[in-house]
């Protein structure tokens, strides 16, 4: 019998093709597969991503690494700013009430004296003139003082001094002259009753002037304002009316 002929072409070839490369393809297979399991540890390169895998497992402590090597270089700052010091707000001060209520009472106190000594000194002007005004009328205020030698002597001497001035046509300052010395001796005669600080026209309306004294002074007066503000020259019939008052102010008869 030929076996030869009997067996089948098929086997033939498959036998043929599972000779030496095939065992060649199994391994290499099979070193691939290796590598790929076990590459990084033995040659140090990750496949198949796994290199991607550690770069992201080593990035947390880089960026911690440089994070502390920037911040110790001392450009940054790592603390928070000290608040600037606030000053407590000061209390302000408070006065008591009493001590507010004492302040008031003074105050007023001063005021009440000030006002006090405002009408004291506006009443003492007046010396009480105004109740003596009301007694004029009184025989102890009428009573005329006898004039004395010293007295005659001096209202001789003004009215020589007075005539000169007349004569030589200064009938104005005549005038004035003989009104200074009544004045004067009307204040001298009664005190302080008289008020310094008052006109010859306040004396007569408020200081207690005698009767026969009043009138020839309040002629004198007038004549010498009429003179002095009425812009109007004296003339020697003004000086003569002057001077006639002057001697009965002076209780001297008419010469």
């Amino acid at each position: 019998m030929n076996y030869e002929l009997n067996t089948p072409p098929d086997r033939s070839r498959a036998g043929r093709r599972k000779g030496p490369g095939w065992r060649l393809a199994a391994a290499m297979a099979l070193l691939l597969a290796c590598t790929a399991l076990f590459g990084a540890p033995l040659f140090g390169t990750p496949l198949f991503g796994t290199s991607a895998a550690a770069q992201t497992l080593q990035e947390p402590q880089a960026v911690e690494d440089t994070r502390d090597r920037v911040l110790s270089a001392g450009r940054y700052q790592t603390e928070r700013p000290t608040p600037p010091e606030v000053e407590p707000a000061r209390t302000p001060m408070k006065i008591p009430g009493w001590l507010i209520e004492a302040i008031l009472w003074i105050v007023a106190a001063i005021v009440a004296v000030m006002l006090a000594v405002f009408l004291y000194n506006a009443l003492q002007n007046r010396s009480g003139l105004r109740l003596n005004r009301d007694r004029r009328n009184e025989e102890t205020l009428t009573v005329e003082t006898p004039v004395s030698a010293r007295q005659r002597v001096i209202d001789s001497r003004t009215l020589e001094e007075a005539d000169k001035l007349a004569a030589a046509g200064r009938f104005a300052e005549a005038i004035h002259l003989l009104l200074l010395v009544a004045m004067d001796r009307l204040r001298r005669e009664l005190g302080a009753r008289v008020p310094p600080a008052l006109t010859s026209r306040e004396v007569l309306r408020l200081a207690p002037v005698p009767a026969s004294a009043a009138a020839p002074l309040e002629r004198m007066v007038s004549l010498s304002e009429i003179k002095h503000f009425g812009g109007r020259d004296a003339s020697a019939p003004d000086y003569d009316l002057c001077r006639a008052d002057f001697l009965s102010f002076s209780g001297q008869a008419p010469q």
